[in-house]
C-alpha cells in the first residue's frame, strides 16, 4: 500500500507525471531492484555515494556491495541485510523511475526523505501488516476530520485498498478525494451499509476499465460487457463490504447489514451528503469510488 501513496506523493509534488507514473507502475514488474536504492532508502549511504560506486563499476568488475565495503560506505553486515531485504514495494517503484530515467538517484533520495517525513515514516519494513500506520497515512492524505464518521472512512478505505492489491492488482495509484453532491455514472455498483453506521458506497468504471476490472477480479478473460462483468464488479463492492461488516463486529462490537448490490448505466447520481469520490487510477484505466453519509437517488 505504500507503493500507492508514494507514487500519488510523487505525482501531487510534481516530481512526474501521470502519464510517466503510469508507464512506470507497468514497467516495474520487470525491474530488478538494486542494491543502491535500498542503500539511500536505508539511509546507510547517499545518492552522490551511490553514483561513485555505479561510476567505479564502469570501469572494473565487481558486485555493487562489494565495492561500496571496500570503499567505507556499507560494512558486510548492512550487504547482507539489504540483500535480505529486497522487498518489492515504493522503493521499486522509485528504482524504475530511476531506470527510465523520469527521477536521479537524487531527486529518488530527496523525495522518499520528503515523503517519509511528511508521513511520520520510520519502519523500513513498509507491508500491509503495519496497519495502524497505514490507517494515519489514509488519514492524513484524505482529511476526513469533516466527517463525523472518519475513523470509519478511513478504516474503509484501508480495507477498500488492500482488497483491489489482494484481488484486483497493484498497479494502481490513489488520487486526491473529490467532495461531491452529484456525480455521472458510465456504469456503476452500489450497494448500502446500514446500522449503527450507515452509508451508500458505489463503484464507477468505463466500459473498458469495467470490463478489466472484472476480469482481474475473477481470474477471467471477459471479451465484452456482459452479464458475468456486470456480476463480478458488484461481487468486488459486496466481498469489501462484508469484510468491513466483519471487521466492525469483531473490532467494535458494531452490528452492520447490507442492503442487495444494485448495478446501473448512464445514471446520474444526486442528492448526496457528505459525500466524496476517490478516483484510483489503474493502469487500464480510473474506477471511481463513492461514499456519501445518506441514501441519495440515481435518476
Amino acid at each position: 500500500m505504500y507503493t500507492q501513496f508514494f507514487g500519488s506523493y510523487l505525482l501531487n509534488k510534481e516530481y512526474i507525471t501521470i502519464n510517466q507514473l503510469i508507464e512506470v507502475l507497468e514497467f516495474q514488474k520487470n525491474v530488478r531492484l538494486k542494491l543502491g536504492v535500498l542503500a539511500i532508502n536505508a539511509g546507510y549511504m547517499t545518492a552522490d555515494q551511490v553514483n561513485k560506486v555505479h561510476r567505479l563499476q564502469a570501469r572494473i568488475d565487481k558486485m555493487f556491495g562489494s565495492i561500496a565495503v571496500e570503499m567505507g560506505y556499507l560494512t558486510d553486515d548492512q550487504v547482507s541485510e539489504l540483500l535480505k531485504s529486497q522487498n518489492i514495494g515504493y522503493i521499486l517503484l522509485g528504482q524504475a523511475l530511476v531506470d527510465k530515467g523520469y527521477m536521479t538517484n537524487s531527486r529518488f533520495e530527496n523525495a522518499i526523505e520528503e515523503y517519509k517525513k511528511e508521513c511520520k515514516i520510520k519502519d523500513t519494513d513498509f507491508t500491509l501488516t503495519q496497519s495502524e500506520k497505514m490507517l494515519e497515512v489514509i488519514e492524513n492524505f484524505y482529511e476526513f476530520e469533516a466527517f463525523e464518521d472518519a475513523a470509519l472512512y478511513t478504516e474503509y478505505i484501508s480495507l477498500l485498498f488492500k482488497n483491489l492489491v489482494r484481488f484486483v492488482g497493484d498497479d494502481f495509484i490513489p488520487m486526491k478525494s473529490i467532495t461531491i453532491r452529484d456525480f455521472e455514472c458510465k456504469n456503476f455498483t452500489c450497494q448500502r451499509i446500514e446500522g449503527e453506521f450507515s452509508a451508500y458506497t458505489a463503484l464507477e468504471a468505463d466500459n473498458n476499465t469495467l470490463i478489466k476490472f472484472a476480469s482481474r477480479f475473477s481470474d477471467e478473460e471477459y471479451p465484452e460487457l456482459d452479464e458475468y462483468v456486470k456480476a463480478s464488479f458488484s461481487e468486488f463492492m459486496n466481498l469489501t463490504n462484508g469484510i468491513f461488516c466483519v471487521n466492525m463486529s469483531n473490532a467494535d462490537r458494531m452490528e452492520l447489514d447490507l442492503t442487495p448490490q444494485i448495478f446501473g448505466r448512464d445514471k446520474k447520481i444526486i442528492r448526496m451528503k457528505n459525500a466524496f469520490c476517490i478516483p484510483i487510477k489503474f493502469t487500464f484505466g480510473i474506477v471511481n469510488f463513492l461514499i456519501a453519509g445518506n441514501v441519495p437517488t440515481a435518476i
